[in-house]
């Protein structure tokens, strides 16, 4: 069974205006939900991240291109430990470059990596060239609709038992106020501009 939850007053105009996002703590079972609109698809995810309830939900929005497939994914980078997460399925994404990473020898010639700054994660510095690797499903997707003539907003969340029957690392941080305010709480911020 599935849970419809519907916004009033919405509109991708909106959406682009708050940087392409919005989160909603979702009630009844409570849960906190990220909508992203991302090359003109809404994704709907869970706002906190599975690993450390870190705010994923305000993560960097990227499309991650495999140097050995066609299609890229399109992945919410979490700002504390930089794990990379599907928006479309939840999945963990990781990435191992494919060329070398800058590296120097010392007069030993022994090679040790040079750190960049701002430090990244390692696989930026490899100017692009990575292997995609696809993970367990970590991070609960939902559906989400907009009907922009109306201006509803539509999340559809699988009710409680179903999710107790397939559970994800993502679900108890999710239903966790304080955690999942978090990701509310560095919104607000960014939006009145302030750091």
């Amino acid at each position: 069974m599935v849970r419809e939850n519907m916004y009033d007053g919405w509109s991708y105009e909106r959406l682009r205006q708050q940087r392409n996002r919005a989160h909603f703590l979702l009630e009844d079972p409570y849960r906190f939900v990220t909508v992203l609109l991302h090359n003109g698809e809404l994704y709907a995810i869970d706002s906190p991240c599975y690993h450390a309830s870190g705010p994923l939900g305000e993560g960097e929005l990227m499309d991650v291109e495999d140097a050995h497939m066609a299609p890229s994914v399109a992945c919410l980078r979490c700002p504390w430990h930089n794990i990379l997460v599907s928006i479309e399925t939840g999945e963990l994404v990781e990435v191992q470059p494919t060329s070398p990473v800058a590296s120097v020898a010392t007069e030993d010639e022994e090679k040790f990596k040079v750190p960049l700054y701002p430090l990244r994660p390692h696989w930026e510095a490899s100017g692009g060239r990575v292997r995609l690797t696809r993970g367990p499903v970590v991070q609960r997707t939902h559906k989400v609709s907009l009907e922009e003539s109306s201006g509803i907003m539509t999340i559809e969340v699988e009710d409680e038992a179903e999710m107790r029957r397939h559970p994800l690392p993502s679900d108890a941080v999710a239903g966790n106020l304080q955690s999942g305010a978090l990701t509310m709480q560095i919104f607000d911020i960014k939006s009145k501009r302030l750091s």
